[in-house]
């Protein structure tokens, strides 16, 4: 039987700290108020993002255990329909609306331009130093209604990732990288298993599982490493934030995966994030190839 993720819970968190107990050991954490004194606690909500992006089209989502539909809409028109629903989303049976889909995984800088100076005291000392003046190049925003789902998979590089809440809250359901045996893997990274209501009798194996439960909320930062499994629920209209990165020893087990059945594109943005870790090859020179990744749908 495998022992339950412990996911810890820190706050005013160094980054000293954060690599050696937590990146090097590959151990989870719940940093609070990570973003304590950024403005963009107060200034990102949805007014905001109409005023910022209102008219680009925007990719949107609907995930379920098997399958992603994709469809675009104006951002101003989603942000719309996002508001009538939380504002009827109560009401029960015919008269409650439809959620809208979930504006998932969409770099960070189309919506928000001016993030870096709206995120001014971000802990950009947790990333490797060859991320750190570029890093809001690597970050991914997610805007959906209460009760979007991104259902149980890994990170398709293999990444450390940081999650950041700025509104809204979310639930996450996390399992070490190992207990992917008794989740009944599809398409290489994603799971059968619904964590939320298991069935046992078609995934037996579930019971094996030992999940850990952990909300994040506005200003948090939750931080887990490369392969480790998460299922993630919105409790609220919710604005977030991730940056998937890597470290010398995570891009190169990246690269290698590719013998383990990575698909070859995901190796060929590992091989390029390696490339900069291990020669010291510029972000500047090197994001022209790996930009693509920011819109990748796997």
């Amino acid at each position: 039987m495998s022992a339950e993720l412990i996911v810890d819970r820190r706050e005013n968190l160094d980054a000293e700290e954060f690599r050696e107990h937590y990146v090097k050991r590959r151990r989870p954490v719940l940093v609070k108020n990570a973003l304590a004194g950024s403005s963009a606690l107060s200034l990102w909500d949805f007014d905001y993002l109409r005023r910022e992006a209102g008219a680009s089209v925007v990719p949107l989502k609907t995930l379920s255990e098997s399958e992603i539909k994709i469809s675009h809409q104006r951002l101003s028109d989603y942000l719309s329909d996002l508001e009538t629903f939380e504002r009827r989303g109560t009401l029960a049976g015919s008269n409650a609306p439809p959620p809208p889909a979930y504006l998932h995984d969409i770099p960070l800088t189309a919506l928000l331009p001016g993030a870096q100076e709206e995120l001014a005291g971000f802990p950009k000392d947790y990333f490797p130093a060859w991320y750190r003046s570029r890093w809001p190049q690597f970050a991914q925003a997610f805007v959906g209604p209460t009760g979007s789902l991104t259902p149980l998979h890994f990170d398709c590089l293999l990444t450390h990732n940081l999650f950041f809440q700025v509104r809204g809250r979310k639930r996450f359901v996390l399992m070490a990288a190992e207990q992917i045996k008794y989740c009944y893997r599809h398409h290489w990274r994603w799971c059968e298993v619904d964590v939320e209501a298991p069935d046992l009798e078609r995934f037996p194996l579930y019971r094996e599982a030992r999940p850990a439960e952990v909300v994040v909320e506005p200003g948090d930062c939750l931080y887990f490493p490369p392969g480790t499994l998460h299922h993630v629920r919105s409790l609220d209209a919710a604005l977030s934030f991730n940056i998937d990165w890597h470290t010398k020893d995570s891009a190169a087990d990246g690269v290698l995966a590719g013998l383990r059945g990575m698909p070859l594109r995901n190796v060929y943005y590992n091989a390029v994030i390696a490339l900069g870790l291990w020669t010291g090859v510029s972000v500047e020179t090197l994001y022209p190839y790996y930009r693509s990744y920011l819109t990748y749908v796997s």
